[in-house]
């Protein structure tokens, strides 16, 4: 098999003009031009698959309120379909996430899933947003020991908010148990932010072991007087020992910000925060048990203005920041958020193009549609 494009690798740096595949698996990377006539799959450009480690659903489904397979598996398949081969599911504060967790196993382990995200139950009910306020609570090492055992290494990430009590221990559990703690959903003034960040940073030898949840949503805004986490947070991505997530969509965080952001910031990533009604009909759904409904571009708690979560896909927002450089572009969407969340060498993530492999790998046109998905060097779409 023959595909034809401009190749860039998960750094967003050019690689070729085109991949020669025989059997599922890379031959030759061209390093010059292939006709349209001479290959088996055209376009402009070929990229790595995208990665999303935020994404609660789609296709009607929520992986905190769906439990059979055949749900999940179409929630997944959405965002594959449109070019994410890398997808760690979401689960928002649930009095008990074990049954979500159960079921989320199987497609773990199978590779369907890169992982499994809880985002709470401990954060800050003041900055719960679309969170059932009644799931929150102060971090729980027993419970959360619990739920990491049981999750057998598949939880990548947890979000806290920094200034609980408890919060600093919750973070040092879960690093030792191979997970990251993402920090938001807060309502610190920065003090408690800044500590935690720095306490993680002292834990960490070269590796980077936390993130930030989708930043500006969720906190209390920049204001030059009161910095409060944004600030906090911005300055530890920038000095190098926390990643940043960022939702990309024009509906959270403007455009020309969200660009700044990742501009500034090497270590910022985009994300979806994607809600069941990702890829779904009109109507209304469940996020954590409460109804939420898609409108004007995002999903949002019903009859109400408090978003929900998001309605995008990475391939979305990847097409709409054209503003941005290309090749950082290709970064915030491959291999921060995969380094960022520690899924470098699980199924569905490729960073190079490397001789043997089988890679994940999308066709795209001069606009950065997409034409082709691969995954595993298999047609998906």
């Amino acid at each position: 098999m023959i595909c034809s494009g401009e190749v860039y690798d998960g750094e967003g740096n050019i690689v070729g003009r085109g991949l020669h595949l025989e059997n599922g698996r890379i031959v030759c990377i061209s390093q010059a031009k292939i006709s349209a006539a001479q290959s088996d799959y055209s376009g402009r450009y070929i990229v790595p698959g995208f990665v999303d480690t935020h994404c609660h659903g789609g296709a009607g489904f929520s992986f905190s309120d769906n439990y059979e397979p055949d749900q999940i598996a179409a929630a997944i398949r959405v965002h594959r379909l449109n070019g994410t081969t890398a997808l760690i599911a979401s689960l928002v504060s649930l009095p008990d996430p074990m049954p979500q967790i159960q079921a989320l196993l199987p497609f773990c382990e199978s590779g369907e899933l890169a992982g499994i995200h809880l985002e709470g139950p401990y954060v800050n009910p003041e900055k719960c947003g679309a969170q059932n306020p009644h799931a929150l609570r102060n971090p729980d090492l027993t419970e959360l020991r619990i739920w990491l055992q049981e999750a057998k290494g598949w939880i990548k990430t947890m979000t806290l908010a920094p200034e609980l009590p408890g919060a600093a221990d919750a973070a040092r559990l879960l690093i030792k148990y191979g997970a990251r703690p993402s920090w938001g959903h807060t309502n610190d003034t920065g003090a408690a932010t800044r500590a935690a960040l720095t306490q993680i940073s002292d834990l960490a030898d070269s590796k980077i072991l936390q993130t930030v949840t989708h930043l500006f949503n969720a906190m209390p805004p920049l204001t030059h007087r009161a910095p409060g986490p944004v600030r906090e947070f911005i300055r530890a991505a920038k000095l190098g020992y926390s990643w940043l997530e960022i939702i990309g969509d024009g509906v959270h965080v403007d455009l020309d910000l969200v660009g700044d952001v990742l501009e500034y910031v090497d270590n910022a990533y985009l994300v979806t925060d994607s809600a069941a009604v990702t890829g779904s009909e009109q109507g209304e759904h469940l996020l954590g048990g409460l109804p939420v409904e898609l409108r004007d571009g995002g999903c949002y708690l019903t009859r109400t203005e408090t978003l929900a979560g998001g309605a995008s896909t990475i391939a979305d927002q990847f097409r709409g920041l054209s503003e941005i450089d290309f090749s950082r572009l290709i970064r915030a969407c491959v291999s921060v958020p995969a380094n960022a969340c520690g899924i470098q060498n699980d199924i569905g993530v490729t960073f190079d193009f490397s001789i043997s492999s089988s890679p994940n790998f999308l066709i795209l046109d001069d606009e950065r549609n997409i034409l082709h998905v691969f995954r595993d060097s298999q047609l998906v779409r």
